[in-house]
């Protein structure tokens, strides 16, 4: 159950926390808008939290942006979202197993499929429950990961069309290389665009055709047919770089922590586990309330930096569990309290999570997704604090 208060919150009570700034978010919803056929929906992947940001809110707020459907992975992450009363259209991107099929139903959730044995069993399920089953059918066109062989895939189709208590919705196929690869995705638009045409030439038609991911939706138009699946960039990514100066979009998150301890170190003292960092000479080094079990990678070690008072600053030693620490040497008399930025903006300097994914040697996707449940969400609209998200609960505030 999701504890719903109303109070007065000091921001400075938090030592991790992360913005999330629902006007950017909202903002980067219209700027995708912009690129789409007029007949486009959207099917918002609201999965992983969200990536990170807070599927609950996240969904809130994507209702008022007209948002048509949901995308989530799990039957959980589905619950969740029934749980707080979201009642537009849920759809779990990824294969169910059979035995979750009943929650499945008893949530109005809508499920995917790959195999005509797991329609069968979705059919079974619902007609011993005297429900339908909302379905949408996968196409592996070269993804190589789950969809119905292109090959069989009318054959299937046609079978689970003939069973009871489905409702197959949807068709769909997923990009593997739609930022990197013309050609390679060119030919899987081919392949599903015939598959739909020998279909329809069957009578066999859907409702929702989904293709396009954050990606293909700017490179190539031709596979928006009527629903498109943006991720990455409702919140203010690009899923390459070679898409920044095509679509204007603005993080939607920055990741901070304070100081919580401000150490003078001699030469030659080790920092962190492993000893994996002697001091060259005397510094000050700053202790932040973040690491690994907030999200911060541990191949950030000796390797990733921070910024403070707007600069940026080296991370020395191993990034550990709960703390992380900085060489602050140089900056007058920092104290505990003040704010670290891990990405996002401070003063005039800045750190993308693209600059962290470089330094990690990962995607943005995953700085963003990793961020865990113990950092408090902080939720801003027109410049204010809106409303927390800790462990706790949900904090509307005055």
């Amino acid at each position: 159950m999701i504890l719903v208060m109303r109070m007065v919150m000091k921001m400075d009570r938090f030592p991790a926390w992360v913005e999330v700034d629902l006007d950017a978010f909202k903002l980067n919803i219209s700027q995708i808008r912009e690129h789409l056929d007029h007949r486009a929906d959207i099917l918002l992947v609201v999965k992983a939290d969200a990536y990170g940001h807070g599927a609950v809110r996240i969904s809130r707020l994507a209702v008022e942006c007209g948002v048509k459907m949901l995308g989530v992975a799990t039957l959980d992450e589905g619950r969740e979202l029934r749980e707080a009363c979201i009642d537009l259209p849920i759809i779990i991107l990824s294969p169910v197993l059979p035995q979750e099929l009943r929650e499945v139903l008893e949530n109005d959730l809508a499920v995917t499929t790959s195999s005509v044995a797991f329609a069968q069993a979705a059919s079974d399920t619902a007609g011993s429950m005297g429900k339908i089953c909302t379905m949408h059918i996968e196409i592996n066109t070269g993804m190589g990961r789950a969809g119905l062989s292109q090959d069989s895939a009318v054959e299937s189709i046609l079978q689970m069309k003939k069973m009871e208590n489905l409702d197959i919705e949807g068709i769909f196929t997923h990009f593997p290389a739609s930022d990197s690869d013309y050609d390679y995705t060119s030919d899987q638009i081919e392949m599903f665009t015939d598959i739909v045409s020998r279909l329809k030439a069957h009578s066999v038609t859907f409702r929702y055709i989904h293709c396009a991911n954050s990606a293909a939706i700017i490179n190539f138009p031709e596979s928006q047919f009527n629903m498109v699946r943006p991720g990455i960039m409702a919140y203010g990514h690009h899923p390459s770089i070679d898409l920044k100066d095509r679509i204007e979009v603005i993080p939607v998150m920055s990741f901070k922590s304070r100081l919580i301890l401000v150490r003078e170190v001699k030469a030659g003292e080790s920092i962190s586990y492993g000893r994996t960092y002697i001091a060259p000479h005397p510094m000050t080094v700053g202790v932040i309330a973040a690491g690994y079990g907030h999200g911060m990678s541990h191949r950030l070690s000796n390797r990733g930096m921070v910024l403070f008072r707007g600069e940026k600053v080296p991370i020395v030693g191993r990034v550990t569990m709960d703390m992380t620490m900085v060489d602050l040497t140089g900056f007058e008399s920092p104290v505990v309290g003040e704010e670290i930025v891990i990405f996002g903006r401070q003063r005039e300097g800045s750190i993308s999570a693209d600059d962290i994914a470089q330094w990690d040697g990962t995607l943005n996707y995953e700085v963003l997704c990793r961020i865990s449940k113990r950092v408090v969400r902080v939720y801003f609209r027109s410049g204010r604090v809106e409303s927390t998200k800790s462990l706790l609960g949900v904090h509307e505030l005055l």
